[in-house]
């Protein structure tokens, strides 16, 4: 038996074939009534679109590959969800692609863009995106990155304004009497992590505030590290700001096992603005980045790749969420 056809399902509805396409793609921009009755017609005839066949025609598919280091880390698992729900409210399906911090394997997916005929991608690294990577597959005016790439302007960002987001966990800790104010570094190597560490650096030179920097040693479990050189110090941090959530998560974790209560021995401060924190004993006081708004200017800038507009450099504003981790010193 032939294989059913869009022409086929065309005739069939008495409709033309680009109605049947859109019926299919573009539900929205077909009459309801007509879209129902041409849906109808296809089940009945067995008809169903196939993307890949649909792609090859346009040259174009609605596939947009997010790709992103750890899908365990919940930033991640959000950026992924705020994603999706923006990619859809525009036509795309997102495609989850898990690199494990692996520029090999960014690399490989990016290729693949090409078979899919993926419009554009989003790319959310765990390290530095490798430009040469994205030049020698000619992706650098199809790929978006959620992260500060200072060093060529044609890609397009967005990113959260890590100083202001340190700025604003210094002048809450300063106002609850906090003075030594420490600093819990995450993985280094990210622009992110370089700019939150700078921004803590400043803040503390400019309150007159000597920086602490409770790094953990190397093949230490980072937690345990970071309360390790807390306890070596001489005179302890009050407060600590951590460079993620997850960092946070960890130290007041690795308090606890060791007799130590938060906020009572240390307030801390995360920055993600997780919705694990406001399920974390104690409530974790974050500087929050607003993820949906990373995830929905991700897409639209694609879009502006697609209609070949000048490459932008988005910076948001983060807010703090003020919680349970965080007291007045006695």
């Amino acid at each position: 038996m032939a294989e059913i056809s869009i022409d086929d399902v065309a005739e069939a509805a008495g409709v033309h074939r680009s109605t049947v396409s859109r019926a299919f793609s573009k539900p929205d921009a077909v009459r309801t009534a007509t879209r129902e009755h041409v849906l109808r017609v296809a089940s009945e005839l067995g008809y169903s679109m196939n993307p890949l066949a649909q792609a090859l025609r346009r040259g174009s598919s609605n596939l947009i590959p997010l790709i992103v280091p750890d899908i365990t880390n919940p930033f991640f698992a959000e950026l992924a969800r705020a994603t999706t729900v923006a990619a859809e409210a525009r036509g795309y399906q997102l495609m989850l692609c898990i690199t494990g911090g692996d520029m090999g394997l960014t690399a490989g997916y990016l290729t693949s863009m090409r078979s899919m005929y993926s419009p554009f991608a989003v790319v959310a690294p765990s390290t530095r995106v490798d430009l040469e990577a994205l030049r020698q597959y000619a992706f650098q005016n199809r790929v978006v990155v959620l992260d500060r790439v200072k060093d060529d302007p044609s890609v397009p960002t967005v990113t959260v304004d890590s100083t202001h987001g340190v700025d604003l966990a210094f002048d809450h800790l300063l106002g609850l009497g906090h003075t030594n104010i420490a600093y819990a570094p995450g993985v280094v190597g990210t622009y992110t992590a370089q700019d939150r560490w700078d921004a803590y650096h400043h803040a503390a030179q400019r309150h007159g505030i000597t920086p602490v920097v409770l790094e953990a040693a190397p093949g230490v479990e980072l937690g345990s590290g970071i309360v390790d050189h807390w306890m070596r110090e001489p005179v302890r941090p009050t407060a600590v700001i951590a460079s993620n959530d997850m960092i946070a998560f960890a130290v007041i974790s690795e308090l606890g096992t060791r007799g130590f209560t938060v906020p009572a021995h240390l307030s801390v401060v995360g920055f993600d603005g997780l919705d694990l924190g406001a399920h974390f004993s104690p409530r974790l006081t974050s500087v929050r980045q607003p993820i949906t708004d990373l995830g929905r200017i991700a897409i639209e800038l694609g879009e502006t790749l697609i209609a070949n507009g000048p490459p932008d450099h988005v910076v948001l504003e983060p807010t703090l969420l003020i919680r349970s981790s965080t007291q007045r010193l006695p």
